[in-house]
């Protein structure tokens, strides 16, 4: 896992569902994604984030930040998806294949209560970087360090951006 799942104990798992005020979401098909990779076609020959419940929970996690990981640069890095044996699971996908240090999230999935939660670090165009954690809809401010420091993450960048 990568900047926001990485610096996140074992511990989150068990205590970052506690308030889920939002409708239960179908996730129970996000175990099978456990090792295997979020774009792998798994169930219904579609990737984790084209699954229905996938884009409910999500969607209820992220409010008006809300975009559709499945739009995301089909070729950027994504790790497989995480478990910590007791029904919550983590994915993290790189946004923007060209800034990926920048650009990623990281869900956190609760298949018992149908609810997601997400930590977001975008990049604007002048470097600044902002890390939100999202859940039932709102957004609250991480520190810079509490998803990775971003002079800590390497990124690529294009020549014309330099």
């Amino acid at each position: 896992m990568r900047p926001c799942a990485s610096r996140l104990s074992s511990g989150v798992f068990a205590v970052c569902f506690c308030g889920g005020a939002a409708l239960a979401a179908d996730l129970s098909m996000v175990g099978q994604w456990t090792g295997q990779y979020p774009s792998d076609e798994i169930v219904n020959g579609k990737p984790l984030w084209d699954q229905p419940g996938v884009q409910e929970a999500v969607r209820a996690a992220m409010g008006k930040y809300f975009f559709a990981p499945l739009k995301k640069d089909k070729n950027a890095p994504e790790a497989p998806v995480a478990a910590d044996g007791k029904g919550t699971f983590a994915a993290w996908t790189c946004t923007n294949g060209d800034d990926c240090g920048g650009n990623n999230l990281t869900v956190f999935f609760d298949s018992g209560s149908g609810n997601a939660q997400v930590c977001l670090r975008s990049e604007d165009a002048q470097g600044k970087v902002q890390d939100l954690w999202l859940a039932d809809g709102e957004a609250r401010p991480l520190p810079p360090t509490a998803a990775g420091s971003a002079r800590g993450i390497p990124s690529r960048r294009s020549p014309s951006s330099a």
